[in-house]
């Protein structure tokens, strides 16, 4: 058999986990990204594997129905949370019915694992942005399994990993809820792993505390917090090498480039995520809190909103106000975003020299350094060094 090509393959492990034989295996690829791979000896041909392949053939999907602007009334689950801590609520009504949740987590060494929770305090862990593809393992028949003793389940994930799902069930279970999120792209875990090592080399991985999106300080935004020997560091979006590499899409997986699934047709039942520029068009709300944008696209995803309304501060919205700076594609042209030319090149150097030197050569442009160069300037003299800068910018526009 052949499988998709490794360019479009999210690497959902849905062949994997479909095939009868177990010919296929996961195997990581110089990027760090986990790709099937046949052993012919053991396969029979039956096809399975490219039936529930989403690469190959998408599953359905499903035209935004409602939008709204929403935030979670439990302020202690809304400061844990990157942005309006949807995820939470909806949790709580799936655990009401006796049903089961799935989201990302972390495991002890910083791999972003889908994991299982049966209760409130085992989805603690999955709360918060990870910014690392996440491997869903052998998730797949156990979901199903609960689905057909009638159990009510929620996914929470990737829309591609969401799409490797349901081609492996192969029907819709009334049973079955899935939320997802505006997704930017999936980092590779091997290079986020090559940026933990220049962490670690000061506190130990068991002590990092990594925080990818942390609003204690400043409230929502990108944060990056840490442990060092002398405290918690703290760096925006444009001073922490690992996010800027995200940010400038030099790590993604490659399907992500050309990723199907940022439209307004979902695969999904709902979609959440961060409100940017929501203080443009909603007031009502704790911006400084989080808020999240999220869309209803089907009408399951329509009775589970329902179902925690009391839990929730909703408001109407727009969605193409969401779709101005969130990872969500209007219209029906296809937007693919290019590769960065240098990209092969920076995992050449990464694996030949470490994160150090790869972030040196290919992550450090003038807005980036102008901003590092702030964050280490003493607060009393930033102001002074902005008007500097300021005035050095204005100067270069006007030859």
């Amino acid at each position: 058999m052949v499988l998709a090509d490794r360019s479009v393959c999210t690497g959902c492990g849905a062949c994997m986990q479909a095939c009868p034989k177990q010919a296929i295996r996961m195997e990581e690829d110089r990027e760090g990204f986990p790709t099937p791979a046949i052993s012919q000896e053991l396969c029979v041909e039956c096809g399975l594997c490219q039936k529930v392949c989403p690469a190959i053939q998408m599953p359905q999907t499903r035209p935004v129905s409602a939008a709204y602007a929403a935030q979670i009334l439990d302020r202690e689950v809304l400061k844990d949370s990157t942005s309006g801590g949807l995820f939470t609520a909806f949790s709580r009504e799936i655990f009401k019915r006796g049903g089961v949740c799935y989201g990302c987590a972390w495991d002890q060494e910083y791999h972003a694992l889908v994991c299982k929770a049966e209760n409130e305090e085992e989805i603690k862990p999955m709360r918060g942005s990870k910014y690392v593809w996440s491997w869903a393992g052998d998730t797949f028949p156990e979901i199903k399994s609960y689905l057909e003793e009638g159990r009510p389940v929620l996914f929470t994930g990737l829309p591609c990993q969401l799409a490797g799902l349901r081609k492996y069930l192969r029907k819709d279970y009334d049973n079955f809820f899935s939320l997802c999120f505006f997704c930017g792209g999936s980092p590779s875990p091997f290079a986020f792993h090559e940026y933990l090592k220049t962490l670690t080399k000061k506190v130990p991985l068991d002590q990092l505390k990594f925080n990818a999106r942390d609003k204690e300080k400043y409230g929502v935004g990108v944060h990056i917090t840490y442990q060092t020997p002398k405290g918690k560091a703290c760096d925006t979006y444009l001073g922490n090498a690992f996010y800027y590499s995200f940010y400038t899409k030099v790590v993604n997986r490659r399907s992500c480039y050309q990723c199907p699934y940022r439209y307004e047709h979902r695969v999904e039942d709902l979609t959440m995520g961060d409100y940017w520029g929501v203080r443009q068009f909603h007031d009502e709300f704790d911006i400084k809190a989080g808020v999240s944008a999220l869309l209803v696209n089907t009408e399951k995803g329509r009775e589970l909103l329902d179902s925690v309304r009391d839990q929730l501060q909703l408001s109407p919205t727009e969605i193409a106000n969401i779709a101005k700076a969130n990872n969500l594609t209007l219209g029906e042209q296809k937007k693919i975003y290019p590769i960065p030319a240098f990209r092969d090149d920076f995992f050449e150097v990464l694996h030949r020299k470490g994160w150090k030197a790869a972030e040196r050569k290919y992550l450090l442009d003038k807005s980036r350094l102008m901003v590092l160069i702030l964050e280490k300037t003493p607060p009393r003299y930033r102001k002074t060094l902005r008007r500097m800068i300021s005035i050095v910018r204005r100067k270069g526009r006007n030859g």
